[in-house]
């Protein structure tokens, strides 16, 4: 077998061995699971309940009918962002939901519940959405009414009222929709709407400001119908008036240019640039401590005994490059799996932004940016080794070495979600130690391709020089255990092999 070959398939099997590597490589399969587990074992509430006691008989219906309108309006503004998310268009009495989300009337939400509601439009989407979509499944509903426990007392005031419901406050209470946690009571008096007659509520150390104010709201619109009418204004003419609303157009840009989906088309260039940073940190570390303690304890010359310092050079790099390749295939295969076979919101966001870099040429750029960075960085961690003595002098190299390459990418990241051709992204993808990064983070945004192709070609320009310069100081340096490199020994070496 090719000696460089060999020696590859050596430092692939000594990095292999350690229990690091196996901790690194199901790190992404761990997370994933716990992610998963986390999500059903702590999952927000669904929902909170809450008590009426209306000693009128004619408030606590309106409640109710504002938290189902409530509830209507929750469901109508998801349908309308899972038909705007998958590309579905609905006509006819379903056009509320499936032209895109905006803000629902009152008068729009009561035309949904009429028209069949929730059951009507799964119907529809059923016919209507893709094959790839999944079911429509609307969150729980905030607010679930229930009937005062049953010592809570009743027709005796506010205050006895209060005394005995405040034992039931912050605890699970039956509804309808299962065991929901009690956090507020209302207790309207039997003289309610008159001059000094308040109504009183009562509620947890931790108030669910949205159902507080939906109460609020309802009580004042119901005081002042009552007013007006006691006033001589048809009910009629004033629910008309209520629903006029000023009319207002408002231009949506389309949803191809919106920035949901940049960060569709950008989720997973920007992806694969994070997984090359992370796994060149391991990678390159796991190399670099083996080269150290390979010279610290004279093994390298018995391997040089054996293969020639370019063979044991490129063979220790191309190890690293499959090992790093290794786990990134490994962890790509779990995401892109879970991603299928789970459910959820990342789920849903990671399968169109697979459909992103469907293109055979943003695949081909990814590819290429992606083996090109590797080596290049790669380089960088054998070439601390190799004039490295011990680990504690690689450190001195490998703070500086890893703050400028993290430092950069945090910033390249934030400014492509922002605007992949800004001014830093496009600077960064001409300077070759992260080219790679800018390059593959800009896939995602649209590049142009003498851009692509420039910036390539400089990249390997730099490999290149990277190659000469790393095999120039191994040759030289490999054996001086004891003898760091200094930069005046790198010029003089330099300096002989050209005369």
């Amino acid at each position: 077998m090719n000696p460089m070959l060999l020696v590859a398939a050596r430092e692939f099997r000594q990095i292999a061995a350690t229990r690091s590597f196996w901790l690194t490589l199901l790190l992404l399969p761990l997370a994933i699971v716990l992610t998963q587990v986390s999500a059903r074992m702590f999952k927000p509430a669904p929902g909170v309940a809450y008590v009426v006691v209306d000693e009128t008989g004619r408030y606590a219906p309106a409640i109710e009918r504002r938290i189902r309108l409530e509830r209507q309006r929750q469901v109508l503004t998801e349908l309308s962002t899972y038909a705007a998310r998958w590309k579905v268009r609905a006509g006819g009495v379903h056009a509320l939901w499936g032209h895109g989300p905006r803000s629902f009337t009152e008068a729009e939400v009561a035309a949904f519940e009429a028209a069949g509601g929730q059951a009507a439009a799964e119907a529809e989407l059923a016919r209507l959405k893709p094959a790839a979509a999944p079911p429509f499944r609307p969150s729980q509903p905030r607010f679930v009414a229930a009937q005062a426990p049953a010592d809570v007392a009743r027709g005796q005031g506010a205050e006895a009222f209060g005394r005995t419901l405040g034992p039931h406050l912050g605890k699970d209470v039956p509804t309808p929709s299962g065991p929901r946690q009690l956090v507020l009571g209302v207790h309207i008096p039997a003289a309610f709407g008159q001059s000094g007659v308040a109504a009183q509520l009562w509620t947890t150390a931790r108030p669910n400001a949205a159902l507080i104010e939906a109460v609020r709201l309802e009580l004042d619109r119901s005081v002042q119908a009552e007013a007006l009418a006691a006033s001589g204004v048809d009910p009629a003419t004033l629910a008309r008036i209520g629903a006029i609303r000023a009319p207002v157009g408002l231009a949506v840009p389309p949803t191809s240019g919106g920035r949901e989906q940049m960060l569709i088309r950008s989720a997973l260039p920007l992806g694969f640039a994070y997984l090359l940073l992370m796994s060149l940190m391991l990678s390159g570390s796991w190399a670099l401590q083996g080269l150290v303690e390979e010279r610290s304890n004279k093994l390298l010359e018995a391997v040089l005994a054996c293969v020639a310092p370019d063979d044991l050079l490129y063979g220790k790099l191309l190890g690293v490059v499959g090992v790093g390749m290794t786990m990134i295939l490994v962890w790509i295969a779990f995401a892109v799996g879970a991603a299928f076979a789970v459910q959820g919101a990342v789920a849903d966001f990671l399968r169109p932004a697979l459909t992103s870099i469907s293109s055979p040429w943003t695949i081909a750029a990814l590819v290429y940016f992606f083996l090109a960075g590797y080596v290049a960085i790669s380089m960088v961690f054998l070439a601390v080794g190799v004039v490295s003595n011990s680990m504690r002098d690689a450190q001195g190299y490998l703070t500086p070495i890893i703050l400028a390459l993290t430092l950069p990418f945090v910033a390249v990241m934030s400014a492509v979600l922002q605007n992949p051709d800004g001014p830093l992204p496009r600077i960064l993808s001409w300077i070759p130690p992260y080219t790679p990064f800018a390059m593959m983070a800009r896939l995602g945004g649209g590049v142009s391709p003498l851009e692509v192709l420039g910036s390539a070609v400089l990249l390997g320009v730099f490999v290149v020089v990277e190659l000469l310069v790393l095999g120039k100081v191994f040759r030289a340096n490999l054996l001086q255990a004891g003898q760091p490199m200094k930069l005046k020994g790198l010029g003089r070496l330099f300096r002989a092999r050209e005369g």
